[in-house]
């Protein structure tokens, strides 16, 4: 099950993955709107993995323990996501500032 759905993922993880790192480091992520923009979707994306980290964490210690391959395959899916949302947001954000 959750190799399909980091098999899902991945196409757009990449995808989110290339419009982030082109907007960052071409001509629109160094001007004045651009750093506003690269903030907000850190803002927005940064709280992804450790808050998903840490309810990963109360889930193995109090409810069902995790076994390591599966451990590592929500942490994958944990990071995928963050670029993910990152990605939308700048995606977003460029729209409408």
């Amino acid at each position: 099950m959750m190799l399909w759905i980091n098999i899902l993922v991945f196409p757009i993880f990449l995808i989110m993955l290339i419009i982030t790192l082109r907007f960052l480091f071409g001509k629109e992520g160094k001007d004045e709107r651009g750093k506003e923009i690269a903030t907000a979707s850190y803002m927005v994306a940064a709280p992804i993995f450790p808050i998903g980290w840490l309810l990963i964490e109360w889930y193995h210690r109090w409810l069902h323990v995790l076994s390591f391959d599966v451990y590592r395959d929500v942490i994958s899916l944990l990071i995928g996501l963050t670029f993910i949302v990152q990605g939308v947001t700048i995606t977003v954000l460029k729209h409408r500032i």
